[in-house]
């Protein structure tokens, strides 16, 4: 029997060929729900802080921190969402969302989940342009809001294969009426691999090459000041980026490779009933899982690792409750070392430049992003209880 005879089947007049259990066992639907709402409920929480910080404390409206507000927001949509549709589809049989959750789950899902790596991508090279790159090459207030929507754009452009794609279909048996949603292989089956390496391995290698890059700064300053017997201040900033970097790292790593492992099972998977049961279930839930984890994580590293941030929490009504600038164990990790004593017998002498107007011609930018400057330093001056960021440049003294 070939494949049109398959197709041509009346199914109406078999038994359905598959045990039919309708829903999973209670203790395992309350077991993934728990999970589940203690990931949601925790990431909303936090990322929800983030935003009203952000929102009620105009002194924080910067381009970084705006960039940080888009990827708390669209972590925020991500956890209202997505989590719900998930466990709705792992524990029914059937496809219980029908025509309309067939296509919107899908694309809804692709669309937040690329939003917010585009968003990370962005944070990433505001970091590195303000840590490693020269002023023009910089991400100013001006342009956040089109970088923003241009994400958003993209991630809607590369979501439409789920609308287009899928298809709800319903298959009548002599016992029961089957509902499934199915996908076209030939072209979701390469899209998946499309998605992969957008999900995964393009943020993975930019953060690598983000906070390696800034490291190598630190340590090249490091070294600079050193001989004219400086560079204290650079050590520990450098030891701070190291152990950031190394979170953010270790959380992309944990949070993203099982999504890998899960596509690359799913492409060898034997075209047999019930092949998708068993250890690679357990997977697809874990892969799932372990992604909306790192929408509640990153919060945690980009929101509350940062000064500024924490001195606004304590001062936010409402938030100044839970005191987070005082007690957050996570920002405990990042928590400064004793101030190191001055030497005071180098002596050293500083200019304070204003930040020079970027220029705005295309080759000029381009120019200034492969050229890394590297005779300033970004540092912090404290004025009226708020730091604001100074650039100070060394004077080289003559012998």
């Amino acid at each position: 029997m070939d494949d049109d005879d398959l197709l041509n089947i009346d199914t109406s007049e078999y038994n359905f060929p598959n045990v039919l259990w309708h829903i999973k066992p209670t203790i395992e639907i309350t077991i993934k729900a728990t999970a589940m709402v203690l990931v949601g409920a925790t990431g909303i929480f936090l990322n929800s802080v983030v935003l009203i910080v952000l929102i009620k404390n105009r002194w924080l409206w910067n381009a970084s921190n705006y960039l940080i507000g888009n990827l708390a927001f669209v972590d925020l949509i991500t956890l209202i969402f997505c989590p719900w549709f998930m466990l709705v589809r792992d524990f029914y049989q059937n496809y219980v969302l029908q025509r309309f959750g067939c296509q919107f789950e899908g694309f809804m899902q692709a669309t937040l989940l690329l939003a917010s790596v585009g968003a990370i991508m962005l944070v990433s090279y505001d970091r590195l342009s303000v840590a490693a790159l020269t002023p023009d090459a910089k991400i100013t207030k001006t342009y956040v809001p089109r970088l923003i929507g241009a994400t958003w754009f993209v991630s809607i452009a590369l979501s439409l294969p789920w609308i287009i794609k899928r298809e709800y279909m319903e298959r009548q048996w002599k016992n029961h009426l089957e509902k499934f949603c199915v996908e076209d292989p030939h072209v979701l089956g390469i899209y998946w691999h499309f998605t992969l390496s957008l999900l995964v391995w393009i943020p993975l290698g930019l953060m690598v090459v983000t906070y390696g890059t800034i490291m190598w700064k630190l340590e090249w300053s490091a070294r600079k000041l050193s001989a004219r017997g400086g560079g204290r201040a650079v050590v520990k900033a450098k030891r701070k980026t190291m152990r950031i970097a190394a979170l953010v790292l270790l959380v992309a790593v944990i949070c993203r490779i099982p999504y890998t492992i899960l596509v690359f099972w799913r492409d060898r998977l034997s075209l047999e009933i019930n092949s998708v049961q068993g250890g690679y279930d357990i997977m697809w839930f874990a892969a799932n899982y372990l992604i909306y984890m790192d929408c509640a994580i990153n919060p945690l590293i980009y929101g509350f690792t940062n000064f500024r941030f924490r001195k606004a929490m304590d001062r936010t009504p409402g938030i100044a409750l839970f005191k987070f600038g005082s007690w957050c164990c996570v920002c405990s990790m990042f928590k400064r070392n004793p101030e190191l004593p001055i030497d005071n017998a180098s002596e050293k002498i500083f200019v304070i430049e204003t930040t020079p107007r970027p220029n705005k011609k295309l080759v000029h930018v381009i120019k200034n992003i492969l050229h890394i400057k590297k005779d300033t330093l970004e540092v912090s001056v404290k004025v009226d209880e708020v730091t604001k960021p100074t650039k100070m440049t060394p004077v080289k003294m003559d012998n």
